[in-house]
């Protein structure tokens, strides 16, 4: 069958949507970073046990944080990878179904 001019543009689509989600996958990797420079980067500001018990919780916060950003940057990073799969196979298959998304 041959190649429509919708199949294109949707290829088109798709990789222009995968490149925005790098874009955003780059993003959270560079807000893990963060997060890790925080987190080593912060001392307890004071000896009293309340002061480093809230040292203690900041730092558990930020590794928090961390853990989800670089999750986050892994699943968008994934997403990418599928919408230019997906856009490679309308261009061989005229492939005009919806993508499955997971959570």
């Amino acid at each position: 069958m041959p190649e429509g001019r919708g199949s294109r543009i949707d290829s088109d689509r798709l990789r222009a949507a995968a490149d925005l989600l790098d874009q955003a996958a780059a993003a959270d990797d560079k807000a893990a970073g963060r997060f890790a420079e925080a987190r080593v980067d912060s001392t307890p500001f004071g000896i009293s046990p309340q002061a480093r018990e809230l040292a203690a919780r900041w730092a558990t916060a930020l590794a928090a944080r961390e853990a989800d950003a670089r999750v986050l940057g892994d699943a968008t990073s994934d997403l990418a990878g599928r919408l230019r799969m997906a856009a490679g196979s309308t261009r061989s298959t005229g492939f005009r179904g919806r993508l499955a998304v997971a959570p």
